[in-house]
């Protein structure tokens, strides 16, 4: 599997994209996780054909992680896509996802593809990866996600502290995401990760490749400065290329 950070910024981030990844495989098979405000252009910049994600996995519905959808659905639209496109999402959640839908393609009501609306669950298969979720501690319910295809396997947490359903999910992931806001301790009710948390479950679980996203602009320096005494512990950047098949994950940062 291969992982491009399409953004790692948090909601009003001034200098990334909101938090969001696309996923591919060595079929081609494509997913994108999230769809923030600014991740439509940061799509487009990568000039992917319009019919080259087949599902899109929302987290949860704050603004940051949904409102880009309305967007990039009209400009699939507009481009002529044909691909049938799944959804996924906690039905709960789906009337917010669904008026951004039907604002893509206002007055009219049908797009020119058909929307597959799918409950997230707390795991299932889809062409050939296998896919775990688990609720993390936010203010509203966030899913995060584990996809594993072969030996390879990718943890992303969206939103939230960890919990023991999604620390449980990171087990032995040959890449991991955390969300972590703040170099300092946060309450232990806190709706964000923290350094210190990032930073045991890094240890504890032996994690060959944690990145630190969604983190406080303010914090990143102070953030990259505590990172480098420990291997493998890092802070995401927009563009970051991954590439699970390799040892080394990280394989750089691209400009498009």
């Amino acid at each position: 599997m291969k992982i491009d950070v399409l953004g790692c910024g948090s909601a009003f981030s001034l200098r990334q994209n909101t938090s969001a990844i696309r996923i591919s495989d060595d079929e081609n098979n494509q997913w994108l996780i999230d769809c923030g405000p600014t991740i439509p252009r940061a799509l487009w910049q990568r000039r992917l054909d319009v019919n080259a994600i087949d599902a899109v996995y929302f987290t949860h519905v704050h603004p940051d992680h949904c409102t880009g959808l309305t967007a990039l659905l009209n400009q699939w639209k507009s481009f002529g896509r044909s691909k049938p496109l799944t959804i996924y999402s906690q039905p709960e959640q789906r009337p917010v996802l669904m008026q951004l839908a039907s604002l893509a393609n206002w007055p009219d009501i049908d797009l020119c593809f058909a929307i597959d609306w799918q409950d997230t669950q707390d795991a299932w298969t889809w062409c050939g990866w296998q896919i775990q979720t688990a609720l993390s501690q936010h203010e509203i319910p966030n899913r995060a996600i584990r996809i594993t295809q072969g030996e390879q396997s990718l943890f992303y947490s969206g939103d939230g502290r960890p919990t023991p359903a999604s620390v449980a999910l990171m087990h032995n992931a040959s890449l991991a995401f955390q969300e972590c806001a703040s170099l300092e301790p946060l309450a232990n009710d806190a709706s964000h990760g923290d350094f210190p948390g990032c930073l045991a479950l890094f240890n504890q679980l032996a994690l060959p490749a944690l990145g630190l996203y969604h983190c406080y602009d303010a914090a990143i320096p102070s953030l990259e400065n505590a990172c480098l005494a420990h291997a493998g512990l890092f802070v995401s950047k927009d563009g970051l290329q991954c590439d699970l098949s390799l040892t080394n994950p990280v394989t750089g940062v691209s400009a498009f």
